[in-house]
């Protein structure tokens, strides 16, 4: 899963494609680059970032959607969102994925949603709001309960909504309310989870690497984002979101024995 933020302030890329010509262009790249899903993201969902409004998210989302619709990639695409209208206005493009950082949305909207029947929905984990989730994140073992016990209920509220196995993804939400101790070690059990569930995961440019490393720019942690998204990979979880597609499928299909013509 490739990332697209049509933000002016993401953490990683903020402001390089919230012109949505831009935003369009970097989606063809990434599919080139071998990407089987495209994330787009029209609010920032780094710590102590400010929400935006769904008419906001949606001025900047529509006209790169119209756009993709017309090259006839919608099923490709992910819309990383947490507002219900926005969740329902981009459903009807016949768009593939809906990734919900705030986990659930309202009963109506999924129940909506599950009848379409090839729209896939995606559930994070995340303590509070990005604006607030760091002033108290969650540690070690205390992240990993309350992770395992959120995820299983949502995994139990998607089912009872009309949502099948092969439609329900499930992400631990890495670096969304937990701190660094609790991050690696919900990566070890993210492969856990992962023996019984569909799982997404997004550790790419993340802070906790930044700091286990001093790297201070984002850009800068590609090459220790990939070797976790490769041992995640290998280990089983089912989607990786990431920046740099082409580097990944590279090292997969490497280690896998995988030729490409």
């Amino acid at each position: 899963m490739g990332v697209v933020n049509v933000t002016p302030d993401s953490f990683s890329d903020g402001g390089s494609y919230l012109d949505p010509e831009h935003a369009i262009q970097h989606c063809l790249s990434l599919i080139e680059d071998g990407a089987d899903i495209i994330d787009i993201g029209a609010e920032s969902s780094r710590p102590g970032s400010a929400p935006v409004s769904p008419e906001t998210e949606w001025q900047r989302l529509g006209p790169v959607l119209d756009k993709l619709s017309e090259l006839k990639l919608c099923s490709k695409l992910s819309i990383d969102t947490r507002h219900d209208q926005t969740m329902l206005r981009a459903a009807e493009y016949g768009i593939g994925w809906i990734n919900n950082i705030a986990g659930l949305a309202r009963d109506e909207t999924m129940k909506h949603l599950a009848n379409k029947q090839n729209l896939k929905y995606i559930a994070m984990h995340m303590r509070g709001l990005p604006s607030s989730m760091q002033r108290s994140p969650l540690k070690g073992p205390e992240a990993v309960y309350e992770v395992d016990k959120s995820l299983s209920s949502y995994y139990g509220k998607l089912k009872t909504l009309g949502f099948s196995d092969d439609r329900i993804y499930l992400d631990p939400g890495i670096g969304f309310g937990k701190d660094d101790q609790a991050n690696f070690q919900l990566l070890g059990h993210t492969l856990k989870l992962a023996k019984k569930r569909n799982v997404l995961i997004g550790v790419s440019r993340k802070s906790f690497i930044g700091r286990a490393l001093n790297i201070d720019n984002p850009v800068e942690r590609d090459a220790a984002s990939k070797m976790l998204e490769l041992g995640l990979a290998l280990g089983g979880v089912s989607i990786i979101r990431t920046h740099q597609v082409g580097t990944l499928k590279l090292l997969f299909n490497n280690t896998m024995g995988i030729v490409e013509n």
